[in-house]
């Protein structure tokens, strides 16, 4: 009986076996199967199987020179970079690398006259750029337009004539027009040559282009008129580095970009006066690097105006001391200055920030009046929901600021971010400070400032986390970076 039972215990286990080898080459098979619809025998993966449609949508993500090289892939993607509806002429981070090593080769075989080498450069990448506008087949309609030339910044000083010739960049704004582009980027790298330019462009209607960036090139304070005017379905506009703009004016109810929403200027060092008025959808002012010792500026009737970013502290004071309708309406504000955030006279006039929400402040520490400035403001905003303070400097003499007893507090106020801190007491108190008036506090960051050694960030990181831990309750995210 026992050996019966053993025998047919066997057998039962031989079956088992059997049944999982068969079960096994079944599912072996049903892989290879799917495998062969994956990769046909004659080698064609499944992304070429794809329509061209969808494929040049994909490419068309790519730089003009990342597109080109998808020529290479196999036949079936030969020619297809012919046919992107989107033009990006930067370079790809080879392609800039390639470029900065030729350069310091030849700055160090030839002395720091690297004139002829640059010219050559913009001379090469104009002609890439000519030879893919000529051969672009993508159809009557291209989404965006970005050049870049020449592919990285010139910091020598070229001859006095622009080493190309007349006209181009207009043709090619010619060519982004009768494409019907929405987005358009020109950008001229370039530190001490502009681009001449005429509006020629500008004096028809266009209903398409609703982003444009203008860095380098010499647009007048007519071209910007034309521009404003004829360009009806403009949201976007930035010019950068043009050294011939000199009265900015934007008046809406002369029917100029009835559609703008936002709005930069930076290194125009000639402006003289800014005049903003009547521009029912403008939403952000941005003003970088301008001049403006002796200036006028006039932004009214600007209702969905809610951001402001400016490195101008002239600008920022004269905007937020105002007490008028533009300074209550922001909502979003980045103010960077070289020096404290106002001047001694301007922040006892600061008005009540009534629906400020995003503060980002850039601003050095001079004197005790610096702390006493922040104080002021962040009581100015009683409804501040995050707040980012960098510290871009500091005077040796300033070691200690006692703080004032919170007033008031802020139950708004949910994230804090400090940065470049080296830890010493008068940073310690105004952090305190904010921390006990932010009474619903969620997340601190406390970053230390890079620039000092490992040992004096050590210690710094070690100051920091024993002054704020305690004071923080256990639901607040404490990061000390």
């Amino acid at each position: 009986m026992t050996n019966n039972e053993s025998r047919r215990r066997k057998r039962n286990s031989k079956n088992k076996d059997k049944k999982l080898l068969q079960e096994k080459r079944v599912a072996a098979s049903n892989c290879e199967i799917n495998n062969n619809n994956i990769n046909n025998d004659d080698g064609v993966d499944m992304i070429s199987k794809l329509s061209d449609d969808i494929l040049i949508s994909i490419i068309s993500r790519l730089t003009v020179a990342e597109a080109v090289c998808t020529s290479i892939l196999s036949t079936r993607w030969r020619g297809l970079h012919k046919y992107i509806t989107r033009l990006d002429f930067s370079p790809t981070s080879k392609q800039l690398q390639a470029f900065k090593e030729e350069e310091e080769f030849r700055l160090h075989k030839v002395g720091h006259d690297n004139r002829l080498f640059e010219e050559e450069l913009i001379r090469k990448c104009t002609s890439v750029i000519d030879r893919t506008l000529d051969s672009n087949n993508g159809g009557s309609i291209l989404e965006e337009i970005r050049f870049y030339l020449p592919w990285f910044q010139i910091t020598t000083c070229l001859n006095e004539s622009w080493p190309i010739e007349s006209g181009l960049v207009e043709r090619w704004l010619d060519f982004a027009f009768s494409k019907q582009v929405q987005t358009i980027h020109l950008h001229i790298n370039t530190v001490h040559l502009r681009v001449p330019f005429s509006y020629s462009n500008f004096t028809s209607i266009n209903k398409t282009l609703k982003e444009i960036s203008l860095n380098g090139i010499d647009l007048d304070d007519e071209g910007l008129r034309l521009l404003l005017s004829n360009f009806i379905a403009l949201e976007r506009l930035s010019i950068k580095r043009s050294d011939k703009l000199s009265d900015v004016h934007i008046l809406g109810d002369y029917l100029i970009a009835p559609k703008l929403k936002h709005l930069s200027i930076s290194a125009c060092w000639d402006i003289k006066s800014i005049e903003i008025r009547d521009m029912m959808n403008l939403e952000s002012l941005r003003f970088y690097h301008l001049r403006l010792i002796d200036y006028e500026l006039v932004l009214e009737n600007l209702p969905r105006l809610v951001e402001l970013d400016t490195n101008c502290r002239k600008v920022g004071i004269e905007i937020l001391t105002r007490g008028n309708v533009i300074s209550e309406q922001l909502v979003k504000l980045k103010l960077s200055t070289y020096g404290p955030i106002f001047d001694m006279y301007d922040y006892t006039r600061l008005p009540k920030l009534a629906n400020l929400k995003h503060v980002k402040l850039e601003c050095s520490i001079y004197r005790d009046c610096s702390f006493h400035q922040l104080v002021l403001f962040i009581d100015a905003c009683p409804l501040l929901q995050e707040l980012e303070i960098k510290l871009t400097s500091r005077w040796v003499e300033v070691q200690y600021y006692y703080m004032e007893e919170v007033k008031s507090s802020n139950e708004h106020l949910k994230k804090v971010k400090m940065s470049g801190l080296s830890g010493c007491p008068c940073e310690i108190e105004i952090g305190s400070y904010i921390v006990r008036k932010a009474t619903a506090l969620e997340e601190l960051v406390m970053e230390i400032c890079p620039d000092k050694n490992d040992r004096s960030r050590q210690r710094a990181r070690a100051r920091v986390h024993k002054c704020f831990q305690p004071i923080l309750r256990d639901s607040v995210n404490f990061v000390l970076v």
